[in-house]
């Protein structure tokens, strides 16, 4: 369906896009959206989407729906590359976060298989084994596990059955089981650099899993067929990094029609998380005597920081908005200002600072509840549901740059919106004809394409597959007029 965008009408200043804070009106956000099979996690959720994620840090989703040997689907769990790192790929019903203890959780199961059985699909590129792990649990202790591990030797294109017998069956009968799998068995180990050994490449997909010895009755969240799917989204705002889950776009906003929301949360695949986005990040395996990295380029000495916000914090609870400013790829000065009290409608809060020398580059950071004292997770639940929410955030010698939008007289239609390979420019509605410039800019104010076109049709198709996921504005200028319209690339 064609969607029609409005103009925009553009203030247009030396300072309209270069800003310390970028999109601090929280209006432009990148929407990444990915499938898992339903009850479990995956590591298109705790692998690749952790901690603290920009969208540039995301890789694509490596667990993934796939043709089934019996029904429709299948789940394809792959180790891929991403950069210079390796995603491992593992599918488990478990809570796989918090504190190293192994996994936590289950689904409910009260029965004594004497084995289990699937069909399967593995193929790598080098030497590597695949592997299922099964443990039965009862009262929260594990009471036996079985453990099948799938080598290179047994790599096959086609789905192939395996079954599973243990020398000793049961002891006892449980109450919870854990089902996982994963295409490395390296994946397995919890430990420091779990990762080292895993193979980018191979792929374990996996069909129609059920426990043998129980006849027809097999726990109903095992979801063995891997027909039933759920979809899961994370928002991050553009410019920003953000840690997830923990960080969502909100409707209830100050101005505008989009808010940053941070909350302390616990999730089945990280644990408990306290909500963050920062306009940079900390290096991986950070652990002492290292700086935050990333920013926006600042050189004001004394200066303020002003924005609108929400609490609503758990008892002895604490938010933190803190500046951290660098020079030299060094930090120099840092300074925050703390939030303690619920707070309902939309309140002013005012910053004042001064940094004592000129720095290059400054960072900020957001978070829901902030303990720098804590050494474990279990530390942050009592304040699980602590939520802050942040809009219009500048410095005084950098407001916000985008002027509001107003409608003109004149509307171009653009669609689809969101668009993922081609964009339409429809110029039904337009006496535009003959050589036009087209540039689509992103929100940090970069012109990411640029192309001259000659409109001698009503509708202009642009390439923008190219482009990252995020929104945008396009600019048509014909002579010296031009229009201005945003669109949202998928």
């Amino acid at each position: 369906m064609k969607q029609k965008l409005l103009i925009l009408a553009l203030l247009v200043n030396g300072g309209l896009f270069a800003q310390s804070i970028p999109d601090g009106g929280f209006e432009t956000w990148s929407v990444y959206t990915w499938q898992d099979p339903q009850y479990y996690n995956t590591s298109n959720q705790a692998g690749n989407h952790s901690s603290t994620v920009g969208s540039s840090t995301i890789p694509p989703a490596n667990v993934t729906q796939t043709t089934g040997k019996y029904g429709s689907f299948g789940v394809q769990i792959q180790n891929i590359l991403f950069h210079t790192d390796t995603v491992p790929g593992y599918i488990i019903e478990a809570n796989t976060g918090g504190g190293g203890g192994g996994p936590t959780g289950g689904i409910p199961y009260a029965q004594k298989p004497t084995g289990v059985r699937f069909w399967y699909k593995y193929t790598t590129t080098g030497v590597d084994t695949a592997a299922i792990l099964v443990m039965f649990k009862k009262s929260g202790v594990i009471i036996d596990s079985f453990f099948v591990a799938i080598p290179s030797s047994a790599s096959t294109s086609t789905y192939t059955l395996h079954s599973y017998y243990p020398v000793h069956p049961i002891p006892v009968t449980p109450d919870t089981v854990i089902f996982a799998a994963a295409a490395s068995k390296a994946v397995v180990n919890q430990h420091n650099n779990f990762n080292k050994g895993i193979i980018p490449g191979s792929t374990l997909t996996i069909d129609s899993v059920t426990f043998t010895g129980v006849g027809a009755l097999q726990p109903a969240e095992l979801n063995g067929n891997f027909e039933n799917w759920i979809t899961d989204t994370i928002n991050i705002p553009i410019g920003w990094f953000i840690s997830y889950p923990g960080t969502t776009i909100t409707t209830d906003h100050y101005a505008g029609t989009h808010a940053l929301q941070v909350e302390t949360v616990n999730s089945p695949s990280n644990g408990i998380t306290n909500g963050q986005a920062n306009t940079g990040y900390w290096p991986n395996n950070c652990y002492s005597n290292c700086y935050e990295q990333g920013g926006y380029a600042y050189t004001t000495q004394v200066d303020t920081l002003t924005f609108w916000y929400k609490y609503s914090p758990k008892p002895n609870d604490t938010a933190q908005v803190w500046l951290n400013f660098i020079k030299n790829g060094q930090g120099i000065y840092g300074t925050s200002i703390n939030f303690y009290t619920s707070v309902t409608s939309w309140t002013y809060a005012s910053f004042p600072f001064n940094v004592g020398q000129s720095p290059d580059t400054v960072v900020v950071n957001i978070t829901s509840s902030a303990h720098n004292h804590d050494t474990s997770q279990a530390q942050y639940a009592p304040y699980v549901g602590s939520t802050f929410k942040i809009d219009n955030l500048q410095f005084k010698s950098q407001p916000l740059g985008i002027a509001p939008v107003m409608e003109q007289s004149g509307e171009i239609t653009i669609y689809p919106s969101p668009a993922k390979e081609t964009l339409n420019i429809d110029f039904t509605n337009q006496s535009i004809r003959g050589a036009v410039t087209i540039s689509i800019i992103d929100m940090l104010g970069r012109e990411v394409i640029q192309s001259e076109q000659n409109v001698n049709t009503t509708i202009l198709p642009i390439d923008i597959s190219g482009l990252t996921s995020g929104v945008y504005l396009i600019k048509v200028m014909n002579g010296s007029n031009y229009t201005i319209a945003r669109f949202i690339k998928n």
